[in-house]
């Protein structure tokens, strides 16, 4: 049972999170301040007090994922908060797969979740709260508890107008953090002993558009803080000015960084980026690559690519083929159209037809496996320091080098932990590395 006092409350709680890394971030935020309430996290439904949902809503089959589970959810004994996106986007599914929900909170709003969930203990349901706070959510920073890698949100929100988006109908304009602020909390990540930290956003090269920072100055200032940790940067996109871009790869040359980039091209042509809202060109995306590509001779370019936007004729596509087989990115992100709520590419009469999506999907998907297989191929032979991040799902642990490449070894190895290895064969989706010592 739990005890509801007036100032502390003792009690477990559930909690599942859905979607990006700027929701994992959220998700951590919310177990902090749960947690300096009086909380307790526990892994079996039964025997928590109140069951939390950070939800995501940027894809139709994500939606439809989380409101059957909610559906689920809902017919436990425990009383269920929804919060996250999804309640912003499509606010009468949630209600609908939640009718007895006892509180729903934006993305903006959980800073009000210790006061929600004190009420919610005492009883009260129905609570709906999807104004943002005043304050900066990182003052209810707290770090995962296991594990030796931390995502930490820089700013939330956009600066664009993707036609088929509705997160930005979510997230809003960009909030960014203060570098000051920022430098205090990763600073602590480091002295907690994590050793990679995430720094995440919408788009990273949007932060401090509000506040007259920017994200050079940011990475600047981060590198400054001493320790073996290593940061991975989130999504910027190639709208981001060249002479800024090349301060950028100049920082991110130390080795506090990974040589990792996620650029998103979305269409490789100029007429779908413009009708997707996207504010550059195939060519701004080919600059960015080919800047990276010469700063970097060992560095990973991750992307997305959309199928079957409306309008996307088969010459369309073939140029979003044709882009990524010159670029050849190590990793791309295929995902298929689809209707988003209160988006204007949703009211579109020039829809692809479904059978059509599939087909360019599966295309897209041989030629990613072709480009990205050849691309993990070039690695076979290398030898260096890696550092293992995860334990493997078959034993062993995954590993980073400083291109952040995933390398798996078969061979127990502390988490954390820095170990020499040779590359001894390539998969699709990660290699296979033998330790030398």
């Amino acid at each position: 049972m739990c005890r509801v006092g007036e100032l502390h409350v003792e009690f477990r709680f559930y909690l599942e999170t859905y979607g990006c890394s700027l929701n994992s971030a959220d998700s951590d935020l919310i177990v902090g301040q749960v947690r300096k309430l009086g909380g307790a996290r526990v892994i079996r439904l039964a025997d928590a007090d109140i069951l939390i949902v950070n939800t995501c809503g940027v894809k139709e089959p994500t939606e439809d994922r989380i409101i059957y589970r909610l559906e689920q959810l809902s017919q436990e004994s425990a009383p269920l908060l929804v919060a996250g996106c999804l309640p912003k986007i499509s606010m009468e599914r949630v209600k609908a797969a939640s009718p007895g929900f006892a509180a729903i909170l934006g993305p903006q709003s959980i800073g009000s979740i210790q006061s929600v969930i004190t009420r919610v203990l005492q009883g009260e349901r129905g609570i709906v709260n999807l104004k943002a706070d005043s304050g900066s959510k990182l003052s209810y920073f707290e770090g995962p508890t296991s594990g030796i890698v931390c995502t930490v949100p820089i700013c939330e929100g956009c600066l664009g107008h993707c036609t088929y988006c509705a997160v930005r109908l979510a997230r809003g304009s960009v909030r960014s953090h203060r570098i000051s602020e920022l430098y205090d909390v990763v600073e602590r990540c480091v002295h907690q002993g994590y050793r990679e930290i995430r720094l995440t956003a919408q788009d990273t090269s949007a932060f401090g558009s509000d506040t007259g920072e920017s994200i050079v100055e940011l990475l600047r200032a981060l590198d400054r803080i001493e320790g073996p940790h290593v940061f991975r940067l989130g999504m910027f996109n190639p709208s981001l000015a060249p002479s800024r871009l090349h301060d950028l790869l100049d920082i991110m040359k130390s080795t506090h960084f990974f040589k990792f980039f996620h650029v998103p091209l979305q269409s490789g042509s100029d007429q779908i980026l413009s009708a997707m809202g996207r504010d550059y060109s195939v060519a701004d995306w080919m600059l960015a690559v080919d800047n990276i590509r010469e700063a970097f001779t060992h560095g990973t370019v991750a992307t997305d690519v959309i199928v079957g936007f409306p309008r996307e004729s088969e010459d369309d596509f073939q140029a979003t083929v044709d882009a990524l087989e010159r670029a050849a990115p190590e990793i791309v992100n295929i995902s298929k159209y689809g209707d988003r709520p209160k988006t204007p590419a949703s009211d579109s009469p020039e829809k692809v037809s479904t059978l059509i999506k599939k087909a360019r999907s599966r295309k897209m998907s041989t030629v990613v496996a072709k480009v990205t297989l050849a691309a993990n191929a070039s690695w076979v032979g290398w030898s260096g320091a890696v550092i293992a991040t995860e334990t493997g799902s078959r034993g062993g642990a995954v590993c980073r080098n400083s291109a952040y490449r995933p390398i798996v070894i078969r061979q127990p190895v502390r988490l954390g932990e820095s170990i020499e290895v040779r590359i001894v064969s390539a998969k699709r989706t990660y290699l296979a590395a033998e330790p030398l010592a």
